[in-house]
């Protein structure tokens, strides 16, 4: 029997007693955010609300053994490199973050904070975000919890990319730790400054974007080696986290599988690539399920409908002069209201804008057939004024550089219901008011004086536009040279810019954030690369 569990790791005794301890405290910790139903058996609802508690609780005691053992490690026997390069990184982003405390938090993340200390999933912005946060503020009790623990995930894939990065670079050199300017040359594209906004605002893509990173390299890294089970789990789990909590991934169920076969066509066997594939599709599905149903239960086609009501608004107003569009514009009338967007057309109002701002004017009450209705009248409309809509899509994708509601107004501006709420939580009052407004200023790259003035080059530095040509210049010298497997996996980043392309509700950088960081990390180890070559 013991033989049979040989290769699992023993359980450290320090650890586990830290974990429950650690544990127990949480429950008084917990009190000091959460709003949970902890033991009532009184109705239905309570008994499941307090069924729910148990279960996140156990989750969470699960989650601390891996924790405390996982820190254990890193302090024990991570390598060196890893260690001394993670905790730069992550001081350096702590130290960011203690002078914007409690944070950047700008929109969405309210309600999923509002919902998250009371155990409720936000579907709209995918169910695997509100389990981080549960889990992250039952960590740290305060919303800033949310962010520390993002900056150590965010730090820790830092610090292995880099760590891989300065390996590759002094291979056959008398430092193989890397000296000092290389290294610093490393973290370069992890310290920009929409990156480490990025890393204080808690938003899914700004971890989403580092997992994604991490799954690429961790590809890359592998394709030459021989099988291990460890990794079958790692690139599974990982895989299933990266294609599910992003609607656009999708195309990774497909992705992933063909990446298997080409990188390890040689170093592995077909049942180890068979056996790899099932166990991510099944990790995937297990995933997606859930995200699926309650989508469906919570908010049906509106999610949906935000991915087209920008282009809708210039394509119904191109319907409108024409005569034999009137039938299209008809069953386009049966969900959206063709009046108001034609009205907000006039007021050069977006749909995005009219879907938030005047929803119940814009959208109607519509059925699961007219909505199917809508949607081919829609794509009807892309086909008949394809100019029309390639502009309008074009103008949202290279001004794609916009960020959420102005963060610095959070501890100032009286009469905003997220604003008034977040101000009564736990933990959340910033060391400076001032020093906070300034650093996020020039973090988002804004005059000091005011936050809707930009800074010259703004259009630059929160542009990905040049990380993806780089990406697609790089994808196509390497199909040139005939490098397959490093070509497809550049290609299976690029992917997404296209969905996106088609299908973005507004002209936010952090749709294209993901491309950038991979984008800009690869240039930079690009560049390195062809310095040691020289």
């Amino acid at each position: 029997m013991r033989q049979r569990f040989r290769h699992f790791p023993q359980l450290n005794k320090t650890c586990v007693i830290m974990a429950c301890l650690h544990f127990l405290l949480s429950f008084f910790t917990d009190r000091l955010i959460f709003l949970y139903v902890t033991w009532d058996f009184s109705d239905p609802k309570q008994t499941i609300k307090t069924i729910l508690t148990c279960g996140c609780k156990m989750v969470f005691f699960l989650l601390l053994l891996l924790l405390w053992h996982g820190l254990w490690w890193f302090i024990k026997k991570a390598d060196a490199g890893f260690r001394r390069y993670t905790l730069i990184y992550f001081a350096i982003n702590l130290l960011l973050l203690v002078f914007t405390w409690p944070g950047i938090w700008r929109m969405d993340e309210f309600g999923i904070f509002s919902n998250a200390i009371r155990l409720q999933p936000v579907f709209w912005q995918n169910y695997l975000t509100s389990i981080f946060y549960i889990f992250s503020v039952m960590l740290v009790p305060t919303p800033a919890g949310v962010i520390l623990v993002q900056i150590a995930i965010n730090s820790l894939i830092t610090g292995w990319v880099i760590r891989k990065m300065t390996v590759r670079l002094q291979k056959g050199k008398d430092r193989p730790q890397g000296d000092a300017k290389t290294v610093c040359l490393c973290y370069l594209p992890f310290l920009f400054f929409p990156v480490i906004d990025s890393n204080l605002y808690p938003m899914r893509m700004s971890v989403y974007a580092f997992l994604e990173l991490l799954l690429i390299v961790l590809l890359y890294e592998e394709k030459e080696k021989s099988f291990r089970t460890a990794f079958l789990w790692k690139i599974a789990a990982l895989g299933a986290v990266v294609t599910v909590w992003r609607t656009e991934a999708i195309y990774y169920l497909a992705a992933i599988p063909v990446l298997i076969v080409v990188l390890f066509c040689k170093s592995w066997t077909k049942k180890e690539k068979q056996k790899t594939i099932l166990c991510y599709l099944f990790m995937t599905l297990f995933l997606f399920v859930p995200q699926q149903l309650g989508n469906q239960l919570t908010s049906g086609n509106e999610y949906d409908l935000t991915s087209v009501v920008l282009p809708v608004v210039p394509l119904v107003e191109e319907a409108a002069k024409h005569e034999d569009a009137k039938g299209i514009l008809s069953k386009i009338d049966r969900v959206i209201s063709v009046q108001t967007a034609l009205e907000g057309a006039k007021e050069n109002r977006s749909g995005i804008s009219l879907y938030w701002s005047r929803r119940d004017e814009f959208v109607r009450e519509y059925t699961d057939s007219d909505y199917r209705a809508f949607k081919h009248a829609y794509y009807r409309l892309v086909l008949k004024y394809p100019a029309v809509f390639l502009k309008e899509r074009w103008d949202c994708f290279v001004h794609s550089t916009d960020l959420l509601e102005n963060t610095t107004e959070l501890f100032v501006k009286e009469g905003v219901p997220n604003y008034d709420t977040f101000r009564t939580y736990f933990g959340v009052k910033p060391v400076s008011d001032r020093l906070r407004t300034t650093v996020i200023r020039l973090l988002e790259w804004r005059k000091n004086g005011d936050q809707e003035q930009k800074r010259a080059g703004y259009g630059v530095v929160y542009s990905a536009l040049p990380p993806i040509l780089f990406l697609i210049a790089v994808c196509f010298a390497l199909l040139r040279r005939k490098e397959w497997g490093k070509a497809l996996l550049l290609a299976t980043v690029l992917a997404k810019v296209p969905l996106i392309f088609l299908t973005a509700p507004s002209r936010l950088f952090m749709y294209y954030y993901s491309v950038y960081l991979i984008g800009y990390v690869l240039l930079i180890a690009g560049i390195l690369g062809k310095r040691q070559r020289d």
